[in-house]
């Protein structure tokens, strides 16, 4: 039997401030990840201009080195440059405007997850925490947390934390169709009343897809002149609610004939523009599975529509990710 699963995965890539979390059936629990995260949380309350330079090794077809350099005023008042290979992105904030310029036509997925692992301890709005257990690694007592989302379906996270210190150690969950992915923190120093890691990894079933460094984090005035977007930039309005885009017509490629007698599988990852009116555009081969794999999605997402993202009441242009996955059973 054929089965064809479809994971639709809307990113972003402003910092946002997490709402309150929401109460628990283990206070406890609930306590722990709130003091965590709020330790942890650099960009959240953040009063002083800052400076972040990041080394980071990414594993694409072969390992990648690259750099990431985010001179941050405010939540919205940010710069930020990245280098990975021959790949460059800048990305500016400016109020509630966000340009790109990039020297390709997409965000290349290991981009999206390095800025997602250095974010690691900000996107904790609706987060529940409803069992923990105590456990030792490499000499270190922990507690673990078994964390779900509020009204998302789908197994949980195991967020570890230092028993002692309270420093997140860990984030352990299972990513559909079937990857199991981990960020790792480490090497803790103070910044600006919070603790923040100097070593995040990032491990996709059992390989490790990016490591980074953080190799310089200071206080630093902020240029005014930064704020002015590249030649060519693209534009996006951001909002502080923001609500992605949400699916409405999504048919499902064909699982190609050939593919299919010869048994293959594999994951096609593409990104794309959602436009106001909910249609699609700008649609960018990311990850590629079969050339006739990558064919049959390229042609089928065209026709995908959307209710698309809102800030307030108004419609709003933006970008997401999706992944198909061809499998057999």
């Amino acid at each position: 039997m054929k089965k064809l699963i479809l994971a639709t995965a809307l990113t972003t890539l402003l910092v946002g401030i997490p709402a309150p979390l929401l109460a628990s059936t283990n206070p406890a629990a609930q306590q722990l990840l709130v003091t965590a995260t709020q330790q942890a949380s650099l960009f959240r309350d953040q009063a002083s201009p800052l400076q972040l330079d990041v080394d980071f090794v990414a594993q694409i077809n072969v390992p990648t080195q690259g750099h990431l350099t985010l001179k941050r005023e405010a939540r919205d008042r940010w710069w930020r440059k990245i280098v990975m290979g021959d790949f460059e992105q800048i990305e500016i904030r400016n109020g509630d405007r966000l340009y790109t310029s990039r020297n390709i036509g997409f965000t290349p997925v290991r981009v999206r997850e390095l800025i997602s692992l250095l974010q690691f301890a900000e996107g904790s709005e609706g987060l529940i925490a409803r069992k923990q257990r105590q456990r030792v690694e490499n000499g270190v007592e922990m507690t673990c947390l078994q964390v779900e989302r509020e009204n998302v379906k789908g197994k949980p996270h195991e967020f570890c934390v230092n028993s002692a210190t309270h420093e997140i150690l860990s984030d352990d969950w299972q990513e559909p169709p079937d990857e199991r992915r981990r960020e790792q923190y480490t090497d803790y120093s103070d910044f600006g009343g919070h603790r923040y890691p100097r070593k995040l990894q990032l491990v996709v079933n059992g390989v490790r897809v990016i490591s980074a460094n953080v190799e310089n984090l200071t206080t630093a005035s902020f240029d005014e002149t930064l704020l002015a977007p590249p030649k060519g930039a693209t534009e996006r309005r951001q909002c502080a609610d923001m609500k992605h885009a949400v699916p409405v017509k999504t048919p499902d490629p064909m699982y190609p004939k050939s593919a299919s007698q010869n048994k293959l599988t594999g994951d096609t990852t593409v990104a794309m523009t959602v436009l106001i009116e909910g249609s699609v555009a700008d649609i960018q081969l990311v990850g590629s599975a079969a050339r006739s794999m990558d064919d049959a999605t390229l042609q089928t997402l065209k026709s995908w529509r959307f209710k698309p993202a809102m800030c307030g009441a108004d419609p709003v242009v933006s970008d997401i990710e999706v992944v198909v996955s061809f499998r057999l059973e």
